[in-house]
């Protein structure tokens, strides 16, 4: 119901409407000398203002609240990630064959929609997930951009020396085995399948970096097996978040070991480490 009550400036009224309130300041010859209101800007249109200026205040940040995005994130890298893997491991058309036909889905599966998610991440204030997602989301994209015919990468290292675009990679793979390396370090209060996720992760890209500098075909074959692991585990922690107890039959098991400790603030209350 909505309560309409004078205030004290002449010509102003109050309107609640629930969680929202609009403050309208008539238009009078006592405001600005009969002209507009002072805090309402000048009429564009020509001819007479708008009679009153509405103001409505905005939610809280904290209920301005996104889907979680997590889902899409994982499904995306593990799709594109287990596919890259079959590939690299010669599952499916041979040892280093095929990997072009990943281009299309690493620029928009696993590289625009992988980012997309990790902004959406961070906009609902989760920052962990959303340098993951949006960390890998880029890397997918470059990798499936230096794949395009015209870019110039692929021409690039066609005239440098076989051994030299190896051990670039190498180094690339190492880099990022850093980073991936802190996300696990990040995980270990995180539930068993994301430890899992995490881990197979990091011996694909550190098996990747060996095989690459070593120029062993066998230990980038290894690297690629881990890779297929980490891409159905990031598939099923995908599955575990979509499928629960008000859609599904019940809640798919992720291995919760760690229980937070509970900690008191300064003014006692307790709260979750």
């Amino acid at each position: 119901m909505d309560i309409t009550q004078p205030s004290a400036g002449a010509g102003a009224t109050t309107t609640d409407h629930g969680s929202f309130t609009e403050q309208k300041s008539q238009m009078s010859p006592l405001n600005n000398g009969g002209g507009p209101p002072v805090n309402y800007p000048a009429y564009p249109y020509g001819g007479e203002p708008a009679p009153q200026e509405i103001r409505i205040i905005a939610p809280p940040v904290q209920f301005r609240r996104f889907g979680n995005a997590a889902a899409l994130g994982l499904i995306t890298f593990g799709i594109c990630t287990v596919q890259q893997s079959m590939m690299d491991a010669g599952m499916s058309v041979g040892y280093g064959h095929g990997t072009r036909s990943m281009t299309a889905q690493s620029i928009s599966v696993a590289g625009i929609a992988q980012f997309a998610a990790g902004l959406w991440q961070i906009a609902n204030g989760d920052t962990f997930e959303g340098a993951a997602f949006t960390s890998f989301g880029a890397s997918w994209f470059a990798k499936g951009l230096a794949q395009v015919p015209g870019v110039g990468v692929e021409a690039y290292q066609n005239n440098e020396s076989p051994d030299l675009v190896r051990k670039q990679k190498g180094l690339i793979a190492l880099t990022w085995g850093f980073w991936v390396t802190i996300l696990l370090l990040g995980n270990v209060k995180s539930h068993v399948a994301n430890i899992v996720l995490f881990a197979t992760l990091n011996l694909e890209i550190y098996f990747e970096c060996a095989g690459a500098w070593t120029g062993d075909e066998r230990i980038t074959k290894a690297g690629a097996w881990f890779g297929f692991f980490c891409g159905l585990s990031a598939m099923y922690n995908a599955a575990a978040i979509l499928l629960n107890e008000e859609n599904f039959w019940f809640n798919l098991p992720v291995g919760n070991w760690y229980t937070p400790t509970p900690l008191r603030d300064e003014e006692g209350d307790l709260y979750e480490e």
